[in-house]
Formats: C-alpha cells, structure tokens, sequence
C-alpha cells in the first residue's frame, strides 16, 4: 500500500503519534507473526525455568525481518512524517506473557542520548492484537511537545503522570503505532490468558549516520543479555540507562531471559 501523508502528517505532529491500519496485507501479517516466532525460537544459552521477555538486534541475522524493518514500505512512512530519510537504530521483540507486569510511565529518549542527542520516530507492530486487557501501550495525547520532568530512575515523575490523561492504543496483528522518543507512554499488565507479541522498531535520520551497531555496541558492555551476564555483577548503569520502567527489573534473575 502507498502511503501519503497530508492530514495524517498534520495529526502525528499535534498529537505525537499516529495509528496506521492497512499498512500490511493479511500474507504480510502471517509471515510477521511466523517471524517473531522463529525468532523466539532461536538457541538460547538457558537452562531451567527462565521466561523469554524479549529478543533485540535480530534484524542483521533474519532475511525477513531485514527486509521488513529497512524496506521502502516502512521507510517512505517514515520520511514522510520526518521529512527526511530515516535508518533503523534498534529493534526488539517484547514478549508478554499472560499474567506478565507492564512498563512505567517513561519517555524513549533518556535511553538514547548517549549515543547522539538526537530525535527518534519508533513504529510499534502489532504481531498479535493489543489492548487494555493484555497490556497494550498507552500515550499521553501532546506530551511530545512539553517538558516531560524525568525522575532519578530515568521514569517520568509519578506526580506528573498521575494527573494526565492516557489514551489507549488499541491495535490489531499486522497494525502500527508511530510514535517520537519525547512521547510519554506505558503499558499495564497482561490480564488476559492470552501471552502476546509486538515489534518495536526505532529510527534516527539518516544524516546523522548508521548509529545501530553503535548502539548494541555500548548496549553489549553494560547491559548484555542475561545468558551472558557475568555472576554477582549488578549491571547498575545499564539498568539505569537501558531497563528502566521494565518489569523485568521485580522479576529475580534466572526467573527471566533478554536475548
């Protein structure tokens, strides 16, 4: 499907997001929801009863999603709404499993200006429906453009959130979410029987260069995956910078699994 923007580019610049429906055809669906899943399946370093909760940097190693992720369909949106070419920066799978907590109130940026301090537009794909029962994302309407005040914890200030209004992002498989790294946003938990994916794939603008090895780079050193993390090390300046807001942080280690 071609995609032009005109109101639509009016409405993500007011509000800071923009909801696409149409995007993917139902054969394009199918393979995305066949790819997160090969993708979760790939051999991990684990033994025991750990739970997968996301895998990250996998569009380098899987044809598919490569194609998806840095392909004109998804890239001719985006330069549309940055009025500029974009490259992808990061991607990652999260996997919420049914009973599974939700993510704090937080803005996207904190986590990025180590690397450039620069603005980012992610695309959340839906692999399988996403809504309030299962923890969907919800996004305060116009914080994109206000400033947004950032406790010690890298979250948004529970005052502060607790007095906005948040708007539920209801997507079903195959639909998108775009949305910048100023935006504030959180998810609740998963009270449905049903475990869920969706793909989150950000992007910086292309004149600031290639920035995605860069960044697992740095991401590798502080916060590596949790089959490669080294016994008794706390790994306090990646949790700061890379899981904040995350459920993953109440779980105890060896109970959970980032790839």
């Amino acid at each position: 499907m071609a995609y032009t923007c005109g109101k639509q580019c009016q409405f993500f610049n007011t509000h800071g997001y923009l909801i696409l429906r149409s995007v993917l055809t139902s054969a394009e669906v199918q393979d995305l929801q066949q790819w997160a899943q090969e993708v979760h399946d790939w051999p991990l370093n684990a033994q025991g009863a750990r739970v997968l909760c996301r895998t990250e940097n996998y569009a380098n190693y899987h044809e598919g999603f490569n194609a998806l992720l840095r392909g004109p369909k998804l890239l001719d949106m985006l330069k549309q709404l940055a009025g500029e070419e974009m490259l992808l920066f990061k991607e990652k799978i999260n996997y919420k499993l049914a009973g599974s907590g939700g993510f704090s109130p937080h803005i996207d940026s904190t986590a990025y200006t180590h690397i450039k301090d620069i603005k980012h537009l992610t695309i959340l794909l839906a692999v399988d429906a996403s809504n309030e029962m299962n923890g969907g994302l919800e996004v305060v309407d116009g914080s994109h453009v206000v400033n947004v005040p950032i406790g010690k914890d890298n979250c948004i200030e529970s005052a502060w959130a607790e007095k906005q209004a948040w708007t539920s992002v209801n997507l079903e498989a195959g639909e998108l979410l775009i949305f910048g790294s100023y935006l504030a946003h959180r998810s609740g938990a998963n009270k449905s029987s049903s475990d869920r994916k969706a793909i989150y794939a950000t992007y910086n603008c292309k004149r600031e260069g290639n920035l995605h090895d860069a960044y697992y780079e740095d991401r590798r050193k502080i916060w590596p995956p949790t089959h490669l993390r080294v016994e008794g090390e706390e790994y306090a300046e990646g949790a700061l910078r890379y899981g904040f807001g995350s459920p993953m942080l109440s779980v105890a280690m060896g109970k959970q699994m980032e790839v």
